[in-house]
């Protein structure tokens, strides 16, 4: 049951004043020291496997399931299975399910992460089964789906090992293409490479999609031999070669400090021979020299978007000088740049220690009206946020919202009051949010990031009575409470020796279902909740 705080956070006075009330920490629930007394069985059996009368007390007390809320199973869980005792983790984990307060996905994690942690997907399917039973259920495939969507780089990787290891015919193609793509987007391309190894070992279709998310994470990480084999299979499946794969080599090799190359494969792209433009060649890529060279791109892409690819590659690379000479190639031309472009060049020079520059470069461009002032107002007031001189976007924010507006100013408030956190200006963070609430000023809707940056600014302040009102104003405001928040609270809780309040949010963040993996649910555990030989330090 949720503990929605009484007093809203809205009301019409001071900040400090609307945060000065102190939830009380509970008394221990009997489920924690029902609890405390199994752990304590499972400590004996740890010693002394063969000890019938901790067994016998143990299975007394697991029969008394009304006690036996999420959080307290998945602990015994966790603490059984290290005992090797499965058939009572199977046991419990069917109670679980047969709840319906826990997620599939979550439930199957225990099985492979705890139950067959050292076995093959089959184990896992087998032992899985055995706890469904007949009904159609969540399978391996499904799971892969799930980790990829929502798993960290660790659990990725942990899961294609698990994969590669042996016991992947249980896997459908949307699973191996899910997992490909997941790699791909934490830049572990070699590993993407085996799970398509993998594909065409059990005669899975490779789509070109997966090549192409393949060849993007090569060229980030600079590796364009193996892009340049995949940029060949793209071209033998008859993939469009359009600016998207010349955007991606031109960033990577700008990335990678292959300057030359990447002016090369640009002056190729604005190349315009339109005697040719419309001669259809099949294209024979030779060995020794890169395949993206090789092809005929002579009005694949437009003009203006080579200029801006690769001037946006240049801003990245930090290659100030030269990216201005090419904006302003490209503003004495006929077509206007895109917005981002400019934001691609604010963005740089403050990341290059030219603030000035990035100012001034902002007024000629206010000054002229070709783009309007908000679109490339926001660049600035970011990087005077990054740069930790929130006073100035504040007042440059003001300043063009009271003029112009913005589209959606709450984004650029977000910022603002995040920055002040960074500088530990909790006195100015809290003005502004008092003013958002009171509808002061243009800031836009108060939103879900909004509360985070207020929850996440007390939780580093340690404020633990404010960081609890802001986390319930949320639940009641029913915007969505992420893991990392409750993560959050709870270590909050704990570090004040609010223990027994810590773990009826574990409970409800593993009901609510924010709670995705057990692997972060043991580390999560083990690091907060005081653990002593098996034994809870309750706070008062």
């Amino acid at each position: 049951m949720k503990r929605y705080s009484s007093s809203p956070l809205y009301l019409r006075r001071p900040l400090s004043a609307s945060f000065s009330s102190e939830i009380k920490s509970p008394s221990p629930s009997p489920s924690f020291t029902f609890l405390q007394y199994a752990l304590d069985q499972i400590k004996l059996l740890s010693i002394n496997p063969k000890n019938q009368s901790s067994l016998t007390t143990l299975d007394s007390l697991l029969a008394k399931t009304h006690l036996l809320n999420s959080a307290t199973s998945l602990i015994l869980i966790d603490h059984i299975s290290q005992i090797k005792k499965l058939g009572r983790c199977k046991t419990l984990i069917s109670h679980l399910k047969s709840r319906g307060r826990v997620s599939e996905p979550f439930l199957y994690s225990l099985v492979f992460d705890l139950l067959v942690k050292d076995g093959t997907i089959t184990d896992a399917e087998t032992v899985w089964a055995e706890i469904c039973g007949s009904v159609k259920r969540f399978n391996f495939s499904d799971y892969v789906i799930w980790v990829c969507k929502f798993g960290e780089i660790d659990e990725i990787k942990d899961l294609c090992d698990r994969v590669l290891m042996g016991g992947g015919s249980f896997l459908e193609r949307q699973s191996y293409v899910a997992l490909c793509a997941a790699l791909c987007n934490v830049n572990e391309g070699l590993l993407a490479k085996n799970v398509v190894d993998e594909m065409y070992d059990k005669n899975v279709e490779v789509d070109n999609w997966t090549y192409f998310l393949m060849f993007k994470c090569y060229c980030r990480n600079g590796d364009f031999n193996e892009a340049d084999l995949v940029l060949r299979k793209l071209v033998k499946n008859g993939f469009v070669i359009d600016v998207c794969v010349y955007g991606t080599f031109l960033h990577g090799l700008c990335k990678s400090g292959k300057f030359r190359e990447a002016d090369k494969l640009f002056k190729k792209l604005i190349k315009r021979d339109y005697t040719k433009r419309f001669r259809e060649e099949k294209v024979v890529l030779k060995k020794g020299r890169r395949a993206i060279f090789q092809l005929n791109c002579e009005g694949v892409v437009p003009e203006i978007m080579a200029y801006e690819s690769y001037f946006r590659a240049l801003c990245n690379a930090m290659k100030l000088d030269e990216a201005e000479v090419l904006l302003k190639k490209m503003m004495s031309g006929i077509i206007l740049p895109e917005v981002c472009v400019y934001g691609s060049f604010i963005k740089a020079l403050f990341r290059g220690g030219r603030d000035e520059d990035a100012m001034k470069f902002f007024k000629i461009q206010r000054k002229k009206g070709l783009v309007r002032v908000d679109d490339i107002g926001r660049y600035v007031i970011m990087g005077l946020c990054e740069k930790g001189k929130t006073d100035d976007a504040l007042k440059l924010f003001e300043e063009i919202s009271t003029v112009n507006g913005f589209v959606n100013g709450s984004i650029l408030c977000n910022v603002i009051l995040d920055s002040y956190w960074k500088q530990n200006s909790v006195g100015k963070a809290e003005l502004l949010f008092e003013r958002w609430l009171l509808g002061e000023g243009n800031y836009g809707k108060l939103d879900v990031m909004t509360y985070t940056i207020m929850f996440n600014g007390y939780c580093k302040s340690n404020d633990v009575s404010k960081a609890v009102l802001v986390f319930e104003e949320m639940l009641k405001r029913k915007m969505v409470v992420n893991g990392a928040l409750y993560e959050r609270l709870i270590r909050l809780l704990c570090d004040c020796g609010r223990t027994n309040e810590a773990f009826q949010y574990l409970n409800d963040m593993i009901e609510d279902g924010y709670l995705v993996f057990c692997k972060r649910w043991r580390s999560l555990f083990q690091s907060i909740l005081s653990i002593d030989e098996h034994r809870f330090l309750i706070g008062s």
